[in-house]
C-alpha cells in the first residue's frame, strides 16, 4: 500500500482541494488501468484508513484548536492552508411551546411516513384508482423502484 497512497507530508502543499481530488483520482485510474492489483483488496485497505484517519481528525481537532488559537488571528495562512477559527451558535429552541408543537408534528409525521413507506413496500401490487372528475377507473402498476449496487465493508 505504501507505493499507492501518499505517505503524510507527501501530498504536494500547493494543492488545493480540487487539486488533491484531482490527483487522488489520477492515482486510482493508474491503478485501475495497470491491472496488476487486487482492487477489491484496495478497496479494504483504503476503508481501513479512512476510519483510521477520520478518527484520528477527530482526536485532533480540539488540541490543533488550542494552538490556531496561539496566534491570535481568526484567518490565518498556515502551512499553505488558509486556517479559519470559526464560532458556531447552537440555539436551543425548546422553551417556545409553539416550536416544541411543531417539532413533535414533524416527528409524528416522520413516523407515519415510515409506517406508509413499509405498508407499500408489503402490499406492492397493481392498485386501482377512480378519477373522481370522469368517474372512470385507473389501474396502477407496482411501486416504481429502482436498484443500485455498491459495497459495504464492515471492519
Amino acid at each position: 500500500m505504501s507505493t499507492l497512497v501518499k505517505k503524510l507530508g507527501g501530498i504536494e502543499h500547493h494543492l488545493n482541494k480540487k487539486g488533491i481530488e484531482n490527483l487522488a483520482t489520477d492515482n486510482a485510474q493508474a491503478i485501475i488501468d495497470s491491472q496488476k492489483y487486487d482492487l477489491l483488496k484496495i478497496f479494504i485497505e483504503l476503508k481501513r484508513y479512512e476510519v483510521y484517519l477520520k478518527s484520528m481528525i477527530q482526536c485532533l481537532k480540539k488540541p490543533a484548536l488550542l494552538k490556531a488559537s496561539e496566534i491570535k488571528q481568526n484567518a490565518f495562512e498556515y502551512d499553505d492552508a488558509k486556517v479559519n477559527i470559526a464560532t458556531r451558535t447552537k440555539w436551543d429552541f425548546s422553551i417556545d411551546n409553539k416550536w416544541l408543537e411543531l417539532e413533535q408534528q414533524i416527528q409524528q409525521l416522520t413516523i407515519e411516513k415510515k409506517e406508509r413507506e413499509t405498508y407499500l413496500k408489503a402490499t406492492n401490487r397493481a392498485l386501482t384508482l377512480v378519477d373522481e372528475e370522469t368517474g372512470e377507473i385507473i389501474e396502477g402498476c407496482d411501486l416504481i423502484k429502482e436498484i443500485e449496487y455498491g459495497l459495504t465493508i464492515r471492519i
